[in-house]
């Protein structure tokens, strides 16, 4: 395979076909042990039987409610920053970002990195009709690039 054909492969190739995910009503601690096992994110879905996805949380987000940073210089109106300890969170849909950048199985690497780069995420959720089938991270980006 060309470095050139490396831009053309389709995303369903190689992405993961299990992504962690999790239910939007699970417990913040729920939440946190999931995030903290092995992996760095999770992906929020609509229900236990449901591959809607509504969201994803990742380690970052957690770390930003458990020990929040004094005001922030950029923050503008804030009296005080959000934090787990003032019991403002209860589940996940309280914490998930939200809209989540996604991609389509079909599309090609070339669009998948201007996608990563232009909204500055390592992943993105692989959809299809708003359901989750997948995920693709920038590391297994890389890992497919070198072993050309």
């Amino acid at each position: 395979m060309s470095e050139t054909s490396f831009y053309n492969i389709p995303v369903e190739e190689i992405m993961n076909r299990n992504p962690p995910l999790i239910e939007k009503d699970a417990s913040i601690c729920t939440v946190a042990k999931k995030v903290g096992m092995k992996r760095r994110h999770v992906w929020v879905v609509e229900g236990k039987d449901s591959r809607k996805l509504v969201g994803v949380i990742t380690e970052k987000d957690l770390l930003e409610i458990i020990s929040p940073l004094p005001g922030r210089s950029y923050t503008v109106a804030v009296v005080r920053p959000k934090s787990l300890h003032h019991g403002e969170f209860e589940k996940a849909e309280d914490i998930m970002a939200k809209p989540v950048v996604k991609c389509h199985p079909k599309a090609t690497m070339s669009e998948v990195l201007r996608l990563m780069t232009r909204h500055r995420v390592r992943r993105l959720a692989v959809t299809e009709n708003d359901e989750i089938i997948g995920e693709l991270s920038l590391t297994s980006v890389i890992h497919i690039y070198f072993s050309i």
